[in-house]
């Protein structure tokens, strides 16, 4: 699949997107931590859970779970909104968040996330370009703990075309229940306008319940 038609159904291009991220194995059901925090839906978006580490990713340290917000034009390449979503990584305990870290588990989990797929798209060996996580401390945003901001430069393996991720990344307060949260928003889209509105609905409206 390279493009979705925009006419198909949400419904149909729902399930597409699903199984084009490919982040479940068949059968494994994550552990719902939803009634330990609010992580809002924003209009349209779609969503995914999965735990952590993902079977994609064997090299990734954190354990917990994943919940994403996908923006409804995440896989159509048409879309400002095309590889734009915001996902929590709710952690068990609380593991050293800096930049290092961010960067090393950031670059085991999309490098995964692509090394899967080129398999199963048999990708040509010509079009893979290495991944690459460039991660650096920003100014704290809201009620953050800290703010980093980042790329993930790595193969968009939906056009089969280089491609570069623009990241920001919150730690937030949830120490009282033993958890560490991290919500991470990425797109190709620079940091700032309509897109990055919708996806920091995501972050600004978490809670712990």
């Amino acid at each position: 699949m390279k493009y979705l038609n925009s006419s198909l159904p949400a419904y149909v291009v729902a399930l597409i997107l699903l199984a084009s991220f490919q982040c479940i194995s068949p059968g494994v059901q994550a552990q719902a931590p939803s009634a330990s925090f609010k992580l809002p839906i924003p209009a349209g978006f779609t969503t995914e859970e999965f735990p952590l580490p993902p079977d994609f990713a064997p090299t990734f340290t954190f354990k917990g779970v994943e919940e994403i917000r996908f923006h409804p034009g995440w896989g159509d390449s048409t879309s400002k909104g095309y590889w734009s979503y915001t996902y929590l990584w709710w952690l068990e305990g609380t593991p050293v968040i800096n930049e290092a870290a961010l960067t090393s588990n950031l670059k085991a989990y999309y490098e995964g996330l692509v090394g899967r797929n080129i398999t199963s798209r048999k990708i040509p060996a010509e079009k893979v370009v290495p991944t690459v996580v460039s991660i650096k401390k920003a100014q704290s945003k809201g009620n953050d703990k800290a703010t980093f901001t980042g790329t993930v430069s790595m193969l968009d393996y939906m056009t089969q075309r280089p491609m570069v991720l623009h990241a920001v990344i919150h730690v937030k307060d949830a120490g009282k229940l033993g958890k560490t949260a991290v919500i991470i928003e990425v797109s190709p889209q620079q940091t700032g306008g309509d897109v990055w509105k919708q996806l920091d609905e995501v972050p600004d409206g978490f809670a712990i319940k």
